[in-house]
């Protein structure tokens, strides 16, 4: 029976449920369904928008590269090739997930455009999955409208929109996501499992593994409990890896050390600070120092979490962030596709203010300028940053800076939360 307080009775709080597995807490069934239901229909509708946005409006291009390349893998295992033996594949095992699944309409249809839009069609359907998993994780985080705005935030995040419709980007996002629900609600099997088939699919999200084993040992797990919980995930890597590794060695070395070899590509940090390293003659040594730049950082934040108390679901998080935050910003590669993957975590963290919204979508509005907007124009990666011949580059460079100072904001702002979760501990009461 609800309770009275200053002589009014108080609402009776809502019980939990259950969801696809999870126990919902701090929400009822209805406002629950309700909020699920608006969070596909936005994130769907922004697919729309987006669309019509860059093509009409700003006259700019949808990059179907990726998906032609997609299309082509899919073709060479129709015609009865296996991938990493008969021919190089640059993504791992279960990217093929993505890549034949859109398969079967376009044969139906006769039509490499129904592939590209069955892609389309698939991976907006993971993206409003990876919407209810933001919603999801958030309830643990914090209450329940600021977990709903972070949901918004996610379905309404234009740029990451954009590489949902033009990559492959929304699958390893989605199981990255999924992993780290599945760990917060108590699931840890299924988050290893989860975490295991990202690895498979596009390597970053094994990033969490870590953190959920010092997590399982921090909080007590004996030996057996934690080898139990990794064995399906550790397994499953086995048997998809494995065939492959014993028909060609030379395919499989070929697709995992890929990165590491690959020239340095405009869009990141390691290229501008190349670029400034070379203005001023000195030598470029970010490119070749990239890798130990990202495994530095990488062990530093595993030791940062280790030395630190069992961590409740925010802070997990926030270091699951770190640690994809440094995988991306030390990345040759840098693309502004990878931007997707850090999405989900800003839009659960940056709901406290109107300035942290707008620090959200700025982010998103300056990717967005990168790609596709200003590409060819300011850069490209052929001929590095544009400019007249014999000037400098200012727009580009200029352009880049800000770049780079929005996303070490981003992590400023990511590094008080984690504070603030820790002040909000040590004085018993909620961040």
């Amino acid at each position: 029976m609800p309770g009275k307080k200053g002589g009014r009775t108080a609402p009776a709080k809502a019980e939990g449920f259950r969801f696809l597995g999870f126990q919902i807490e701090g929400v009822d069934p209805a406002t629950f369904r309700s909020r699920l239901l608006q969070l596909i229909l936005l994130s769907i509708a922004v697919k729309f928008v987006v669309v019509f946005m860059t093509t009409a409006v700003f006259h700019s291009f949808l990059d179907m590269f990726d998906i032609g390349f997609y299309l082509n893998y899919a073709i060479k295992v129709l015609e009865g090739q296996i991938p990493y033996v008969d021919f190089n594949v640059e993504y791992p095992q279960l990217a093929f997930i993505s890549i034949l699944l859109p398969l079967v309409p376009a044969l139906l249809f006769k039509s490499g455009g129904a592939y590209a839009l069955s892609h389309q069609v698939l991976m907006c359907l993971l993206d409003a999955g990876t919407a209810i998993l933001v919603y999801l994780l958030a309830l643990k985080i914090t209450d329940e409208r600021r977990a709903f705005f972070g949901g918004i935030l996610y379905t309404t995040a234009f740029a990451a929109a954009y590489f949902v419709l033009t990559k492959y980007d929304a699958l390893p996002t989605f199981l990255l996501v999924l992993s780290l629900t599945l760990f917060v609600y108590g699931r840890e099997t299924g988050a290893y499992l989860a975490a295991a088939t990202g690895f498979l699919v596009k390597w970053f999200p094994l990033l969490a593994a870590p953190y959920f084993l010092l997590q399982q040992v921090k909080s007590g797990r004996n030996r057996q409990e934690i080898v139990r919980s990794m064995a399906p995930g550790a397994l499953l890597v086995l048997i998809v890896i494995l065939p492959f590794l014993l028909l060609s060695p030379s395919g499989v070395l070929w697709t995992y050390t890929l990165n590491a070899g690959m020239s340095v590509l405009t869009h990141g940090l390691v290229y501008y600070l190349d670029f400034i390293a070379a203005t001023v003659g000195l030598p470029k040594i970010f490119g070749p120092l990239s890798l130990l730049l990202t495994l530095v950082g990488e062990l530093l934040l595993l030791y940062v979490f280790y030395r630190r108390p069992a961590a409740k679901p925010a802070v997990l998080s926030l270091f699951i962030f770190f640690s994809v935050f440094v995988f991306v910003l030390f990345n040759k590669v840098g693309s502004p596709q990878y931007f997707l993957w850090l999405t989900p975590f800003l839009a659960i963290f940056l709901t406290a203010s109107v300035w942290e919204a707008g620090l959200f979508y700025l982010a998103q509005i300056w990717v967005y300028l990168e790609f596709p907007l200003l590409y060819n124009r300011l850069y490209n990666n052929v001929s590095g940053y544009l400019a007249p011949p014999g000037q400098f580059p200012v727009s580009a460079f200029l352009f880049f800076t800000i770049k780079f100072a929005i996303l070490l904001g981003l992590a400023w702002v990511m590094v008080r939360k984690l504070r603030m979760s820790d002040e909000a501990a040590a004085d018993h009461r909620e961040p």
